[in-house]
């Protein structure tokens, strides 16, 4: 079996020397000093010909979202197992592409805080949306053998719980690590038909769109927990996957997935190259997409002070809207159209308050906290809590203090218990205003709300 640190990197999707300087990079910013980002060394770590220094395992392990103390506590390699999973083992025939599907963790839940930095910025980004749109262009079938009677069955019921677990996606009472548990477990069991099985024709593709799909699962419901380098990892697994199975609208939406996690780490530049690259893929987006890809790309505008084309993609999402609303109608589908009603309002508060006009977006951010909290509303979704900081945000700049407060009483209440990353990001916010009661108070109730 090759080493754990062989698959490990080929998920981030880098080459040696790519991966080299990425630790050497992390270790730097993580106050470890400077290393030498050489090739060699991830070759010979991979080989098992040396053993990485101790802070360069910390490097690694923060990279792929290991704990520290698991570093020390299990030693090498065997930690890195923590961040491949327990199960899927590709030896020396698998095939390279294959390699590339491996979940990035296993049923294993974030609980610190938020990891920094993202595997792929700038041009290392682009070189791999680049190599997905090219596999778009002429995608290469997986070889192996054609799968039959129950494997068939098996696949059949792996789609149904991927089917009722993205019907989660937009409306859900359950607590997003347990949704993302469940989701890791199918990408598990999917991957690990593609790595030890092997498939061909109708149903290679199936499999590899199953893993697109289960890894846009992780990838939002990571994202709902506050876990945005997890995020990352899953959207470019699923990016990957859907290039390969040659799925123009399922890459579409994994790229404008990823491009949200840019956004919500205040990289606008990657985010917008990422929309242009989806709307590359599939030129006749998804109406759920484009909305989605409408938002964002007012987002990134607006991150960038620029208002005119941020209100620009504000009225195309509204249009986006419109027609979602006008495919349910015709179609009869059971979609929630509050989910639909709340991307509309995250956008336009979100661009108006990152536009230094908070005043516009008074509106929207009562509008999604009446309809996520109201007596009698629809069910709740699982970004709730993501999307609430935007409304706590929000009040804080409009200097509504009392209204903040209430809105994370209220997120409070709806959620049960808030992802740790996310109750911390909400004290982030609130710090600075401890000194009034209310404020105080909410921050008391937050601290109730991420004990174990």
């Amino acid at each position: 079996m090759a080493n754990p640190l062989t698959p490990l990197r080929a998920t981030l999707g880098l080459s040696q020397p790519e991966y080299a300087s990425l630790v050497a990079r992390t270790h730097d910013d993580l106050g470890l000093g400077r290393m030498a980002a050489r090739r060699e060394k991830v070759s010979r770590w991979e080989s098992g010909r040396i053993v990485p220094e101790h802070s360069a395992q910390l490097a690694m392990a923060h990279i792929h979202g290991v704990p520290a103390r698991e570093v020390a506590r299990l030693g090498w390699p065997f930690w890195m197992h923590l961040a491949t999973g327990d199960g899927v083992p590709l030896d020396e025939d698998a095939r390279a592409d294959l390699r590339l599907y491996l979940p990035r963790g296993g049923p294993r839940l974030a609980t610190s805080g938020r990891p920094t930095g993202f595997a792929l910025r700038g041009d290392r980004l682009a070189a791999q949306v680049h190599g997905a749109l090219t596999r778009l262009a002429g995608p290469r079938p997986v070889l192996g053998r054609e799968a039959a009677g129950r494997a068939v069955e098996r696949l059949d019921w792996i789609e149904a719980r991927i089917a009722a677990l993205e019907a989660q996606m937009l409306a859900s009472l359950l607590p997003s690590r347990l949704l993302l548990a469940a989701a890791l477990t199918e990408h598990r069991q999917v991957v690990h038909l593609l790595a030890t099985a092997g498939h061909c024709g109708g149903a290679a593709r199936r499999l590899l769109l199953l893993s697109a799909r289960t890894a846009l699962l992780c990838s939002g419901f990571s994202c709902a927990l506050g876990e945005l380098t997890r995020a990352e990892q899953h959207a470019l697994t699923a990016v990957r996957a859907a290039a390969a199975a040659g799925d123009c609208g399922i890459s579409a939406t994994a790229m404008t997935q990823l491009a949200r996690h840019h956004l919500l780490a205040g990289s606008a530049a990657d985010a917008l190259g990422l929309l242009r690259a989806a709307r590359t893929a599939a030129p006749d987006l998804p109406t759920a997409t484009a909305l989605e890809l409408h938002n964002c790309e007012a987002s990134a505008f607006a991150q960038l002070g620029r208002a005119t084309e941020a209100a620009r993609a504000l009225d195309l999402a509204a249009e986006a809207f419109t027609s979602a609303e006008a495919d349910r109608a015709a179609t009869g589908t059971a979609t929630d159209p509050d989910a639909y009603r709340r991307f509309v309002a995250i956008g336009r508060a979100s661009v108006w308050t990152l536009l230094g006009r908070p005043g516009k977006a008074r509106p929207q951010l009562a509008a999604l906290a009446n309809s996520l909290t109201a007596s009698g509303s629809s069910t709740p979704s699982p970004y709730s809590a993501l999307w609430f900081l935007y409304v706590v945000n929000g009040h804080l700049a409009l200097g509504e203090l009392d209204v903040a407060a209430d809105a994370v009483h209220r997120v409070r209440a709806l959620t049960g218990e808030l992802p740790p990353v996310l109750a911390s990001d909400l004290r982030h916010l609130l710090a600075p205003h401890r000194h009034e009661r209310l404020l105080r108070e909410a921050v008391d109730d937050l601290g109730t709300a991420s004990a174990p």
